[in-house]
């Protein structure tokens, strides 16, 4: 009887890990680009609702607006009521940046 022992040899593991070191390099770069391009797009679509909403803060108060007259910068307060889900200026954070109101002429902007 030979006595036979159990296990993977050196160059098997070293084969596995040559393998799971190649996925890695071409895997990491497209999750970081995938995340960057996403977090671009949330920027983008938050700046057109805030645009929105600075829009709505503009009708008479009748209309359900708040009337801020061009030149104006609305209220956090005012310019939150009109988005619908955001009851503060911090769910509007992407990552590390923070999105400015700016007066009503003026987009709103990342820092």
């Amino acid at each position: 009887m030979k006595n036979r022992k159990s296990g993977f040899t050196l160059v098997e593991i070293m084969i596995v890990v040559a393998i799971i070191g190649l996925l890695a390099a071409v895997g990491i770069p497209s999750i970081l680009g995938a995340m960057s391009k996403s977090q671009t797009k949330q920027m983008k679509r938050n700046v057109a609702d805030v645009l929105r909403a600075k829009g709505m803060t503009t009708l008479p108060t009748d209309m359900g607006g708040d009337n801020v007259l061009t030149g104006e910068t609305p209220t956090e307060e005012q310019v939150l009521k009109h988005l619908d889900g955001i009851t503060d200026i911090d769910d509007l954070k992407v990552g590390t940046h923070q999105l400015s109101i700016n007066d009503i002429d003026t987009s709103p902007a990342y820092d």
